[in-house]
């Protein structure tokens, strides 16, 4: 027995709406995300970047805190292709903050993308999340 083509039709339209209907409601999460993660960014990220420069400069690793774009940035001094950067991925199912990490070793260059606090919402990560993930990073960032 072979389906009709109104059965067909009938359920590519059924599905067709449950996809338009997750696609809106990823956008309006994905919204939701930019909008908590302008305070984040602001209260959170920058300030945390900043005191962990800070430290490591005081240890003799100089490193630079820049925004570029909606992201923040922290740069060695010593070599540019050598960071840690923050940002806003809402390219998935569920948004999330992504450190992507850059570091050379002789003359090779590697990087690696990692979320900052995997399953948790924008608005829940704290500076706590934040430094848990540089602190383990920084192996990439120091080690010559």
């Amino acid at each position: 027995m072979s389906l009709e083509l109104a059965q067909i039709r009938r359920r590519v339209q059924t599905r067709l709406a449950d996809v338009k209907r997750a696609a809106a409601a990823r956008r309006d999460r994905a919204d939701a995300a930019g909008r908590a993660y302008g305070t984040f960014l602001s209260a959170v990220a920058i300030p945390t970047f900043s005191a962990v420069a800070q430290s490591l400069s005081a240890e003799g690793y100089p490193f630079t805190v820049t925004t570029p774009g909606r992201a923040v940035r922290m740069t060695s001094d010593r070599s540019r292709l050598t960071y840690v950067e923050i940002g806003l991925d809402t390219s998935g199912p569920e948004p999330q903050i992504i450190a992507e990490v850059g570091w050379e070793r002789g003359s090779r260059v590697f990087t690696d993308e990692r979320p900052v606090a995997e399953g948790t919402p924008v608005d829940a990560i704290t500076d706590e999340h934040v430094l848990a993930r540089l602190l383990e990073l920084l192996p990439e960032l120091v080690e010559r």
